[in-house]
């Protein structure tokens, strides 16, 4: 009985050492580029819209690393932060188109990695930009491993409404206050519209002439969360359970 009593309390010794060790992992790998700044005459200025009448594509590129954390680097989820002028709330968002690409540069579209579309949910936020509401955007998307490395992200978001109003939707801003992850408030964005002044916006630095002149830099306010690893929750469940096995015999 002795020797079974110290097999049982090395066993619950070893799995709580493991997930202790687990759980000193970043539980999460989630990248956040970061808060919309509150300044009150400051502007988002890149539409991202799936408009249905003209199916404009309008996507600002933020990049980012990736380092996958116990959930392995798989992604279930993306989003950000956007606003639309006037009377317009987020309720009208229901669909949205996103990508992950590496290599982009100025005029370079890289290689893509990941994109779809994914069920859209919006809800407000505390946040305003140049006094206008900010509505937080949601996209699950189906499960998958995204590999450590250096990435552009870019999300599209839109709506089926018949009112033309409802379909031009703006990111937000940020400096990349409280963002996790990085590079944060960088200024580093690469913008490309399918439409612009008929013509197409190839991968155009966001500081370029050719889409806004005299803006020196942005970094749009994105979202990616890892799924989190099913593991560590198991383990501290065994941890836990031989615990109080123990502690029944001792009773």
């Amino acid at each position: 009985m002795k020797t079974n009593a110290r097999v049982s309390i090395g066993s619950f010794q070893l799995l709580l050492v493991v997930a202790v060790l687990t759980l000193g992992q970043p539980l999460h790998a989630d990248w956040y580029s970061g808060d919309p700044y509150l300044a009150p005459t400051a502007w988002p200025q890149y539409t991202e819209n799936l408009s249905n009448t003209s199916q404009e594509l309008a996507f600002t590129f933020d990049n980012f690393t990736w380092t996958p954390g116990s959930g392995g680097g798989v992604i279930d989820t993306v989003g950000g932060h956007f606003q639309s002028f006037g009377s317009v709330t987020g309720s009208v968002i229901d669909t949205a188109y996103w990508e992950i690409r590496t290599g982009m540069s100025h005029n370079v579209g890289g290689a893509l990695v990941a994109s779809g579309s994914g069920a859209v949910a919006s809800y407000a936020t505390s946040f305003t930009q140049g006094g206008w509401p900010i509505y937080g955007v949601n996209v699950d998307v189906p499960d998958f491993a995204l590999p450590a490395g250096n990435y552009w992200f870019a999300l599209a978001i839109g709506t089926t409404s018949l009112d033309p109003n409802a379909a031009s939707w703006f990111v937000a801003s940020t400096f990349g206050a409280n963002g996790v992850g990085g590079p944060l408030g960088d200024d580093q964005s690469i913008y490309y519209q399918s439409v612009f002044n008929g013509a197409i916006v190839n991968w155009d630095y966001i500081d370029s002439a050719t889409v806004n002149p005299g803006l020196t830099g942005f970094d749009p306010s994105y979202f990616i969360r890892e799924v989190p690893e099913p593991s560590v929750v198991i383990l501290l469940g065994m941890a836990a359970m031989m615990l109080g096995r123990r502690m029944t015999r001792r009773g």
